[in-house]
């Protein structure tokens, strides 16, 4: 008490004491750092000084930690823990690995340094010093320095030291999650911890083949029988006292136990019969009013809801369960509503006797309640109840500001509309309402689900579905009216609609639609393909009109400047349907939604096109599979072969010659056949002028990269069909995401012309250090036929449908269709949705046990050559 108050602690020198106690005291970020930065720089003097006392180095790397943890650099002391490692004295070892362990990453550079210490440790004979490598194993060993160390792991296995076998089952299993490889012919070693007649290793190797069980079940179907054995061992209290944690023996052990069983019981009644007897007495035992009991009980509910069923043991559960829902601890009323959840999956009817209890967490002011009766209800939906819930969630949908709730919230919605919804105009109203309020979290599928049911209806009643295409449509007219600010997604559904069926209401003319629409335009979007949606509507409103008024032409001139080209697109197939207004009906038909769009593969529009080309001198097209390697440079000057394929193989060596095959004479500016020429036919005025002008010029040289023919003037040029157009390629229909292909093509098409030109520079390498230069130019014109594209939307009304404020008809109506005796089945989806697959059942399970043939550690690597 002296010490601390003079201000020094035993085993810390007084500056490490004032460092910690300056640390505490800081009033700001800022006053730590400058302690921390002051105490980084004594520190660097400190590790420098020579001869430095094992005490001494301990406390200076325990202040690097200080250092580290406070989120400054301390590398300059990662040598000196490492350096630790190698000490005698059990405790400078144990530090070393310590802030090793808290320094180093798997993959650090210093590791390698520490291998060959590990190594040393786990062959020692102190326990103590095994124990403390094993705990750096943990943190430090990566999958590439496993095979290191794992033989010598796998015979601590058998160590007469119960904390040093607890260790290895430790370190394999982390090796497990690190290189499950590497342990795969170690399953019969974990089968063998689990029998150790000390329960700290037996509890160790409960973690690692809980994570095999996870991954292949069927080969550990016969350890149920020595599970259920441990489990009911430790539930008649057979374990050492220290195991027991507030009367209740050895918690953690059960529920790791109990998680095993509800794996390997899935789907499989032999062994699910084995546990039934065990678990009834678990969860009577572990019933004694505590925290810890109730986590056990909790554990129990949620093995019985997994394994193949038992009506004992699931009437045991519910009871369990109906205590915590009518307990008010929040904490327990939530587990309370998770035990629930999974009873439900196996029987609804449980629920029932809790419907008042449910609706009150509905109402709690907890969140967290809130989020887990959501699921709840979820869970429990019906077609008899699906109007309520998802009237409850949608409401909720609202009030939230949680991203990820939201998320979860829209996904749940759709689901539930989509699989239990009562009729197609609440589904339609439904839909508006999700879009409206998660508009953003709405998935793009989920739209057209919503615009194939419009237009494809439910295919058994013709009037039902006019019927369902007239409400949709006198639903977005409202929307779009009374909201002036909407969700691109509600957007884009409401005016694909109006553009596709706009004419099935008479109160409204269509050229009130088509301004509705232009209005729309001057607003704000998050998503600028909405413009393009409402662009395509108002052309589809066109020739549903026969003509385009002013108001459209306006709006598509004006637009046809946008730098958004599907937008420019479509204004200009707009602007081309006024010139010749013929087009309109036979290009966009009334209500074609559902027609196929019939396009001819082979393209025969542009023959006329490639015919004209090939007269010209272009070189045809060759497909990949006739024209030889991809990779082939094409010849520069066309003369080479359009399949020619790169040369690997070496060259000759240079012979003492330096005159180049078929050149009569040694000066490389011969070649040219004229004064001031170049090897390639370029100007070269530092190259030979003594050359005779009469000498015949040597024959062309052939190159890798076409031949080079002559000029007129001596000088040699690159031959036109080099240049030749190539563009025969024909071209695929794109096709727009707006769902319709016009064929429509503005004028006769448009013409592109580009030109490529080309400075090449070569060094004459003959008595000359200067390079000539030479230009070559050649233009390329080429026309080629554009196809317009146009394209359609989508759409859905916002309505939400009054819920009674009373809890009793609430709950009449959330658990409306759950008998107390028989489960609802639910009713089959509209024909215009498809059903919701049903889950497939789970293949036979396998063999007990897998011959493994992997190897424990990696194959030498074969030696590298001379």
């Amino acid at each position: 008490f002296d010490s601390m108050l003079s201000g020094s602690v035993p085993g810390m020198s007084r500056d490490f004491s004032e460092l910690v106690k300056a640390i505490g005291e800081s009033k700001s970020k800022q006053e730590e750092d400058r302690i921390i930065t002051k105490e980084i720089v004594n520190l660097r003097a400190a590790l420098q000084a020579k001869d430095i006392p094992g005490k001494r180095m301990k406390e200076l790397v325990v202040r690097c930690i200080y250092v580290e943890m406070l989120g400054q650099d301390a590398s300059f002391g990662h040598i000196h823990a490492v350096n630790m490692t190698q000490e005698r004295g059990l405790l400078e070892k144990r530090t070393g690995y310590l802030s090793a362990s808290l320094f180093l990453h798997p993959d650090h550079e210093l590791l390698i340094l520490l291998v060959n210490t590990i190594q040393r440790d786990l062959r020692s004979g102190n326990p103590f010093e095994v124990a403390v490598a094993l705990s750096a194993v943990t943190r430090l060993i990566s999958s590439e320095t496993i095979p290191a160390v794992l033989p010598q792991i796998t015979e601590l296995l058998n160590h007469s030291n119960e904390a040093v076998r607890k260790k290895a089952v430790m370190a394999l299993h982390r090796f497990n999650q690190v290189a499950p490889d590497c342990v795969e012919d170690l399953i019969e070693h974990f089968r063998k911890a689990l029998c150790d007649r000390d329960p700290s290793v037996m509890a160790a190797s409960l973690c690692v083949l809980y994570e095999l069980a996870q991954k292949d079940p069927g080969h550990y179907k016969s350890l149920v029988s020595s599970f259920v054995s441990i489990l009911k061992q430790i539930t008649e209290h057979r374990l050492p006292r220290d195991y027991d944690y507030h009367r209740m023996p050895a918690p953690w052990i059960q529920i790791k136990l109990l998680k095993i069983l509800a794996i390997l019981g899935t789907a499989d009644q032999k062994s699910s019969e084995e546990m039934y007897e065990v678990l009834g007495d678990v969860m009577k035992r572990a019933d004694i009013g505590i925290n810890i009991g109730y986590a056990v009980i909790f554990e129990c509910v949620r093995t019985i809801t997994s394994i193949y069923p038992d009506k004992k043991l699931l009437e045991a559960a519910a009871d369990a369960t109906s205590r915590f829902i009518k307990s008010e601890n929040h904490n327990l009323r939530y587990i309370g509503i998770d035990a629930l959840s999974a009873i439900v999956q196996v029987n609804p009817k449980y629920a029932a006797e809790h419907q008042m209890v449910v609706i009150d967490c509905l109402e709690d002011p907890d969140e967290s309640l809130k989020r887990k009766t959501l699921d709840l209800l979820f869970k429990m939906t019906n077609p008899a109840n699906v109007v309520v819930i998802v009237d409850k969630m949608t409401g909720f949908l609202e009030s939230t500001s949680d991203v990820f709730l939201r998320r979860d919230l829209v996904s749940k919605i759709t689901l539930l509309a989509e699989r239990y919804a009562p009729d197609n105009a609440w589904f339609i109203t439904t839909m508006n309402s999700v879009f409206k309020q998660g508009g953003d979290l709405v998935k793009a599928d989920v739209m057209h689900n919503l615009l194939r049911l419009i237009a494809e209806g439910t295919g058994e009643d013709d009037e039902a579905d006019e019927e369902l295409r007239v409400y949709a449509v006198e639903s977005y007219l409202q929307v779009l009216a009374d909201e002036d600010t909407l969700p691109d997604v509600l957007l884009q559904t409401g005016v694909w609609v109006l553009g596709e069926y706009g004419y099935l209401v008479p109160s409204t003319p269509l050229e009130s639609i088509l301004e509705q629409l232009c209005d729309l335009l001057d607003r704000r979007f998050k998503d600028p393909q909405t413009r393009c949606w409402i662009v395509s509507s108002m052309t589809k409103l066109c020739a549903q009109l026969g003509a385009v008024p002013d108001s459209a032409l306006e709006v598509a001139q004006k637009l046809s400047r946008s730098k958004d080209q599907d937008l420019q697109q479509l204004c200009y197939e707009l602007l081309g349907f006024n010139r010749a207004p013929l087009m309109l009906t036979s290009v966009l038909p009334v209500d074609a939604s559902c027609e196929d769009v019939e396009a001819d593969p082979s393209l025969p529009f542009l023959d006329s096109y490639v015919q004209a080309a090939l007269a010209q001198g272009a070189r045809p097209y060759a497909p990949p599979a006739e024209g030889g390697d991809d990779i082939a440079p094409p010849a520069l000057g066309g003369g080479g072969p359009v399949g020619q394929k790169l040369k690997f193989d070496a060259y000759a060596m240079p012979t003492q010659s330096t005159t180049m095959p078929g050149m009569e004479s040694s000066s490389l500016a011969d070649l040219g056949g004229g004064k001031g020429s170049s090897i390639y036919g370029l100007d070269n005025r530092e190259s030979n002028t003594d050359a005779a002008p009469s000498q015949e010029p040597a024959a062309p040289v052939s190159t890798g990269f076409g031949d080079l023919g002559k000029g007129s003037a001596g000088a040699r040029k690159w031959t036109a069909d080099g240049y030749a157009s190539t563009l025969t390629k024909k071209e695929e229909p794109r096709h727009s995401a707006y769902g319709m292909t016009s064929a429509f093509t503005n004028g006769s098409g448009s013409g592109t012309s580009s030109s490529m030109g080309g400075t090449s520079s070569f060094a004459s390498g003959v008595g000359s250090a200067y390079a000539s230069a030479a230009q070559e130019t050649a233009d390329s014109r080429a026309k080629a036929y554009g196809s317009s594209t146009s394209s359609f939307s989508s759409g859905s009304a916002a309505a939400k449908p009054a819920v009674s404020a009373a809890k009793q008809q609430m709950a009449a109506s959330l658990f409306a269709g759950v008998s107390p005796s028989t489960t609802t089945a639910p009713a089959k989806p509209a024909a215009s949705r498809e059903p919701r697959p049903k889950p497939t059942p789970k293949p036979a399970l396998g063999g007990l046990y897998a011959t493994s043939t992997a190897a424990s550690s990696r194959p030498a690597p074969a030696p590298a050559p001379a």
